[in-house]
């Protein structure tokens, strides 16, 4: 019969983490994500050092893709036909499939609230 025995090390000072304490941290910085195995006590230091920039930081996180969206909505296919339409009529070079310029959109928005 073999037995094996796995233990987690602190990444920065090599002690045993004993099971229930510790933890692996995750985080970013500079661009960077990092995750790092901390006993109870480098765990308190880490928490100590970020605490006076985390307190004065702005949280980031999952963004949703419409709220990403430049103009808040999403294209249906009547109005993407509609743009081409007008394009071509007044001499605009668009391409049959895919996106259309933001000037063209802008253009298109324009001249329908003449």
């Amino acid at each position: 019969m073999k037995k094996t025995t796995v233990q987690l090390l602190d990444d920065l000072d090599g002690s045993v983490i004993e099971n229930g304490s510790g933890a692996s941290v995750s985080f970013a910085f500079e661009g960077d994500s990092y995750e790092v195995d901390l006993s109870e006590k480098n765990l308190a230091e880490f928490r100590a050092a970020l605490k006076p920039y985390a307190d004065v930081a702005r949280r980031v996180g999952y963004v949703p893709a419409k709220a990403r969206a430049a103009n808040g909505a999403k294209s249906d296919r009547a109005e993407l036909q509609a743009v081409r339409a007008w394009a071509a009529a007044n001499g605009i070079q668009v391409s049959d499939r895919g996106r259309i310029a933001a000037t063209v959109r802008e253009a298109y928005s324009r001249a329908q609230a003449n």
